[in-house]
């Protein structure tokens, strides 16, 4: 039976209570409820150890939405009687944790970070191509938005300082006005944006990304200077924005356009533009419920198989041992390196 997209219910399973405000999910669940679809949202990681009972008290539902599913228990998916949808929103070459959920065969479509991801699935063997699309990051724009502000920085850097992005930072400060901010999210890197002539996005790690920064900046009507981004990027260089192929190419052109203001206006508005019309949460959520739709299901059959919930809860216990265990390590490493570093 196909589902109207204003009547259709949806059972997300992602980070909510802990990425509530700034999260892709916290967006993407905004999108859904902006479009008539109703969702009960359940944070696996806040709830791992009784996350089968959390699960059975939500109301019934039309499709299972896991994202990200970092140690989710397989059983409990094999006892869920309604199409299922796996966001493995990260790396695949990175966050090898997605593996199991990607090779189990269990879900309907699969929706990946990159066309990388998507050709490491398939050469695996976990997927055919028609069971993947690569999901793009988006902006929400009650949040992203433009303000009618000096912008009084020249030059903007805004994320987390890793180690390769210093680098970069350190050499463009020699030849401008760089202002870095760290930990800034909400209103705050909203206005930081806005404020900022040029806004610079530096990949973490030496392969191409597009990250969710291009676009937020894009989205608050900012000229977005960037290293190369991926080949999903779906913004056009030297109209929405500019990328660099090098870092001596970035302060080269951070130099050009400083000096050259009705040309980055002209491509700073350009960018908004495009990422207004297309690039939205709301614009991914209608997207994903239309995809959804296509797939059918009994309603007459109740959406989780109550005699499968006894292997689900010892799997869920088991990989809620395991979590603590791993926790517990990753504590004492970082101590010993604190010591270590005295």
């Amino acid at each position: 039976m196909e589902k109207r997209v204003d009547s259709m219910r949806i059972l997300y399973i992602a980070v909510h209570e802990n990425n509530c405000g700034w999260g892709a999910e916290y967006f993407v669940n905004d999108g859904f409820n902006e479009i008539g679809v109703e969702t009960s949202c359940v944070d696996y990681r806040k709830y791992r150890k009784e996350i089968v009972e959390r699960i059975l008290q939500t109301p019934t539902f039309d499709y299972l939405f896991l994202q990200r599913g970092d140690y989710f228990p397989i059983e409990l998916l094999r006892a869920v009687r309604r199409p299922k949808f796996f966001w493995a929103s990260e790396l695949v070459s990175r966050n090898r944790d997605q593996d199991r959920l990607l090779s189990c065969g269990l879900f309907d479509h699969t929706f990946v970070h990159t066309n990388a991801c998507k050709e490491t699935v398939v050469r695996n063997g976990w997927l055919q191509e028609s069971q993947i699309t690569v999901l793009l990051n988006g902006f929400d724009p009650k949040i992203h938005h433009p303000l009618s502000i000096e912008k009084d920085i020249d030059v903007l850097f805004i994320g987390n300082m890793l180690k390769r992005r210093k680098e970069w930072t350190d050499e463009i400060r020699k030849n401008c006005s760089l202002h870095t901010a760290v930990g800034i999210y909400g209103d705050e890197m909203v206005k930081l944006i806005n404020r900022a002539k040029i806004v610079l996005n530096i990949h973490s790690e030496e392969f191409p990304d597009t990250e969710t920064r291009v676009f937020e900046v894009l989205g608050c009507r900012s000229f977005l200077l960037t290293e190369k981004l991926s080949v999903e990027n779906p913004f056009t260089d030297r109209k929405h924005l500019i990328e660099c192929v090098d870092l001596e190419d970035m302060i080269r052109q951070i130099q050009y356009y400083l000096e050259h203001d009705a040309e980055r206006e002209q491509i700073a508005e350009q960018g908004y533009i495009e990422a207004i019309e297309t690039h939205t949460y709301k614009r991914r959520a209608e997207d994903l419920a239309t995809l959804f739709a296509e797939y059918p299901f009994d309603p007459t059959v109740e959406a989780i198989d109550r005699t499968r919930l006894s292997k689900a809860r010892s799997e869920a216990t088991c990989l809620y041992r395991k979590v603590v265990i791993e926790e517990r390590c990753m504590r004492f490493r970082q101590r010993v390196r604190r010591f270590i570093r005295r």
